[in-house]
């Protein structure tokens, strides 16, 4: 430094104390400046997204002496992964459910059924010739519907005695449920029936045929071969009074749907046979619509009701939806509720993200003070933690996303045994979709990311000078 003094005084620099004082206060301004400076050319830096994400993954993964915080960040990624895989696994099986009963019920009535007022339609073929003509309609069939006593020996129980027409979509449908050995053409040509006569001789006798379910075949004793008394609530007048219509019918098969409700309680004639015992001559009870999508039946129905000259024309016209709404409203009640409940094991795995965010804020309180005193912004401080907390998230709901996957594949695949008499199907149904789960992802992201709201603001507000007057 001689070269800032006069040249003949430059041999006494070093031993002059006024020279020592003047060089130690140009250092310490030198310092100073450097000090002031430097934090501004840093702000850019640590305000940034890579600043903030740097400093965030590095106090998740801790080494050493802060090891205990990464073993809490992993138990709360666990804790994510836990609740966003039951919580998929309950909607899949719930939706399995909801669609195994519906393509049942589905499969087992029609989609829009037309009625009219009086409980008959006479000229039902003109009818079906109008509803033929409608957008969507892809099949019309008659049928007939009464309610009847059913008896055998020692047994008896109602029944709803449907009558169905050869070569329709309806009978179709009765045919897919019957066993493989068994044909339905019987049901329209019954076989003869061999009785034994009073004399003792042997004699062919033939009878309508039925077709009943097989929760009602088991309890009452019923195969096919066997005759049954099918007693109706309409009276004819005798000599011995009023009494009720009578008549034998054979069982021609079995059929089995999966629900246990129209298995015992409904049963098939043929059209003829229904119409010739309950005395309606040509007319019907009503007729079956089968549409070419199922989820426009609502639609298609009131496109029927618009042709058949609407309300003030005597039809009724009815969709699957309108005549099942209590099961499905019941059934979507029940979907939410799951959800909702098991959204807050989610809820309560988000608690040990907030409990791993304080800790750390806890123990990075001076590091905080210094990155704020070096230039880094409120902002950026609450991002790192707003960083930490969404990391924890994404690898819990990720996680859980892929184990719930999995774990509706294998119960798909090797199924869940259950009690048909009480659930209506063999195995726990599973149904996929996507929708359910990224509603589930969403949900649980969401809500760990909430959580770090309060770690994140109380880092933030951290003051450098309260922190490092006392550390």
């Amino acid at each position: 430094m001689s070269f800032l003094l006069p040249r003949e005084h430059s041999h006494s620099v070093h031993a002059s104390p006024v020279f020592c004082r003047s060089s130690k206060q140009y250092w310490s301004i030198l310092l100073n400046l450097l000090t002031s400076i430097a934090p501004l050319a840093m702000v850019p830096r640590m305000t940034s997204w890579a600043f903030s994400r740097k400093i965030a993954l590095r106090y998740l993964w801790s080494k050493r002496s802060e090891a205990f915080i990464s073993i809490i960040s992993v138990i709360s990624v666990v804790g994510v992964a836990i609740g966003v895989m039951v919580l998929n696994i309950v909607m899949a099986v719930m939706t399995g459910f909801e669609h195994e009963l519906r393509e049942k019920i589905v499969g087992t009535d029609s989609h829009v059924v037309i009625q009219k007022a009086g409980g008959r339609i006479d000229h039902w073929r003109d009818v079906s010739s109008e509803v033929q003509g409608v957008g969507g309609v892809a099949s019309v069939s008659p049928f007939t519907y009464h309610q009847v006593l059913v008896r055998t020996e020692t047994r008896s129980s109602g029944l709803l005695l449907r009558g169905v027409e050869n070569d329709t979509a309806s009978a179709e449908q009765v045919k897919r449920y019957l066993r493989s050995t068994e044909d339905l053409s019987r049901l329209f040509n019954p076989p003869p029936l061999r009785v034994e006569l009073a004399s003792g001789e042997e004699s062919e006798a033939r009878l309508p045929g039925i077709v009943v379910g097989h929760a009602l075949a088991r309890t009452l004793g019923l195969y096919e071969g066997v005759p049954v008394s099918i007693l109706s609530p309409q009276v004819t007048s005798t000599p011995f009074g009023l009494v009720p219509s009578f008549r034998r019918f054979l069982v021609v098969g079995v059929y089995s749907s999966g629900l246990v409700e129209y298995e015992s309680g409904v049963a098939y004639v043929s059209l003829q046979e229904a119409q010739k015992f309950f005395g309606m001559n040509d007319a019907v009870s009503g007729l079956e619509v089968r549409v070419q999508d199922v989820n426009t039946a609502p639609q298609v129905a009131r496109a029927i009701l618009e042709r058949l000259g609407g309300a003030g024309s005597g039809f009724a016209v009815s969709d699957w939806t309108a005549t099942n709404k209590p099961l499905w409203d019941a059934l979507q009640l029940e979907k939410r509720v799951y959800f909702i409940v098991l959204l807050l094991i989610i809820v309560m795995a988000s608690f040990s993200i907030i409990t791993t965010l304080i800790m750390i804020v806890l123990e990075k309180r001076k590091d905080i003070a210094i990155m704020k005193t070096l230039g880094a912004s409120t902002k950026s401080v609450g991002r790192i933690f707003r960083i930490q907390g969404a990391v924890i998230g994404g690898l819990g709901t990720i996680i859980g996303l892929l184990l719930g996957f999995l774990g509706c594949v294998l119960l798909k695949k090797y199924g869940f045994p259950l009690d048909e008499r009480i659930f209506q199907m063999s195995t726990l149904p599973i149904r996929i979709e996507w929708q359910n789960f990224a509603t589930v992802g969403v949900a649980a992201f969401l809500i760990c990311f909430f959580a770090t709201v309060y770690p994140a603001r109380r880092a933030a507000r951290l003051e450098p000078s309260d922190v490092l007057r006392y550390d």
